[in-house]
C-alpha cells in the first residue's frame, strides 16, 4: 500500500519552496519547454524521411541530451541549495540501508531476467516483426561501437537526472503543493509521459505507467537509488534490443539484396 503520510519536517520545508518563483519556474520548464524543445529536435532528426541518420547527428543528438540533463539538475540542486535543502532531502540517500539494497537486487535480477527474454524475441523474431517494432525509431537506434558507448553514458544520465528531476523534484514539490502523495505521484507521471511525447501516443502511455511505477517505488522505498538503477538498465536494454533488431534487419535485407543481384545475373 502507497504510504500517504508526509514527514512534517519535510513538508514544511518543501513548502519553502511554494512561494518561490524560481521553483515555479524550474517546475515549468521542466513540464513544458523540455518536452516542446525534445520533441522538435526529434522531429528534425526524423523529417529526412529514408535518410540514414548519421554518427556524428546520433552522437551530436546524445551529448545535447546527457549536457541538457546535467545542467537541469545542477539547477535543481541550486535551487534546493538556496532554499536550506539537499539533495538528500529530494531523495538521493540511501535511507533504509537494508530496504533499499535489497529492493535494488530484486529490481537487478527481475531486469536481468526480463532482459534474456526480450533479447531472445529479438533473436527469433522475423525480419517483418522487427520492421513494425521498430518503425521509425531505427533510425535513432544506437549501433554497436562508438554509438553504442556513448548511448550508455545517455542511459547512466538518464537513469540519475531524470529520478532527480521527475520523482526528486516533481514528487516533492507537488506533494507539498497538494498535500496528496496520490495526487504529486499521479501528477508526475504524466510529466514524466509528456516528456517522452516524441515517441509518439502509445509510447507516452506507456512512459506515464512506467514513470507511476517509478513515482510509487521511490515514494515506498524513501530512496531514489532503486528507481535510477532501473531506469538506467530499462534505457539500456532498450538501446541493445534495438541494436540487434537492427543488426539483424541490415544483415536480412544485404541477403536479400545479394539474391535478387544473383538472380539478375543468372536471368542476364
Amino acid at each position: 500500500m502507497l504510504p500517504t503520510e508526509i514527514d512534517p519536517k519535510m513538508l514544511m520545508a518543501w513548502r519553502g519552496l511554494l512561494s518561490s518563483w524560481d521553483a515555479w519556474v524550474f517546475t515549468f520548464v521542466l513540464a513544458v519547454i523540455v518536452p516542446t524543445l525534445g520533441y522538435i529536435r526529434f522531429q528534425q532528426l526524423l523529417a529526412g524521411g529514408d535518410q540514414i541518420v548519421s554518427l556524428r547527428m546520433k552522437l551530436t543528438f546524445y551529448v545535447k541530451i546527457v549536457c541538457a540533463q546535467w545542467f537541469l539538475s545542477a539547477a535543481m540542486l541550486l535551487i534546493l541549495r538556496r532554499h536550506g535543502l539537499s539533495a538528500g532531502d529530494a531523495g538521493e540517500r540511501l535511507g533504509d540501508s537494508h530496504l533499499t539494497l535489497g529492493v535494488t537486487l530484486a529490481l537487478l535480477i527481475v531486469l536481468a531476467v526480463v532482459s534474456q527474454i526480450i533479447l531472445r524475441r529479438v533473436r527469433r523474431a522475423q525480419p517483418a516483426a522487427l520492421v513494425r517494432t521498430l518503425g521509425r525509431m531505427r533510425k535513432l537506434v544506437p549501433a554497436f561501437g562508438l554509438e553504442m558507448v556513448a548511448f550508455v553514458v545517455v542511459c547512466l544520465t538518464a537513469g540519475f537526472c531524470e529520478e532527480m528531476l521527475c520523482r526528486g523534484w516533481m514528487v516533492n514539490l507537488l506533494r507539498a503543493a497538494t498535500g496528496s502523495t496520490w495526487a504529486a505521484v499521479m501528477a508526475s507521471a504524466v510529466v514524466f509521459g509528456i516528456g517522452h511525447a516524441y515517441q509518439g501516443a502509445k509510447a507516452m502511455l506507456r512512459t506515464i505507467f512506467v514513470g507511476l511505477q517509478l513515482a510509487v517505488l521511490y515514494v515506498m522505498v524513501g530512496s531514489l537509488i532503486p528507481g535510477q538503477i532501473l531506469h538506467a538498465g530499462v534505457d539500456l536494454l532498450v538501446g541493445v534490443a534495438g541494436a540487434r533488431a537492427v543488426s539483424r534487419l541490415s544483415a536480412a535485407e544485404a541477403e536479400q539484396r545479394a539474391g535478387h543481384s544473383a538472380n539478375t545475373a543468372t536471368s542476364a
